[in-house]
């Protein structure tokens, strides 16, 4: 993925892994709070999980949707600042 494509895109319009590099720029923000900095951690590291799972076969795709609603949800609330990563 274009790392710079990430910034401009709507989270509605990402991919799950530009949804987890956003979430991983929070978690490393150093503005976060430590509530946003845990909940994006755990976000990014729960798609990493179900990157490498392959016990889930045909219920991926309904893990994948899950997950992704969820990380849009959170990230809608986070301030788009601190999605940059900087």
């Amino acid at each position: 993925m274009d790392r710079d494509n990430i910034y401009r895109k709507p989270l509605h319009e990402q991919d799950l892994a530009g949804l987890a590099q956003l979430c991983g720029n929070v978690a490393r923000h150093s503005s976060a709070d430590y509530r946003q900095s845990q909940k994006a951690h755990a976000l990014r590291v729960e798609w990493l999980r179900l990157g490498l799972d392959r016990s889930l076969n045909g219920d991926k795709t309904e893990a994948e949707a899950s997950l992704k609603k969820r990380m849009q949800e959170f990230l809608s609330e986070v301030p788009s600042w601190m999605l940059s990563g900087t």
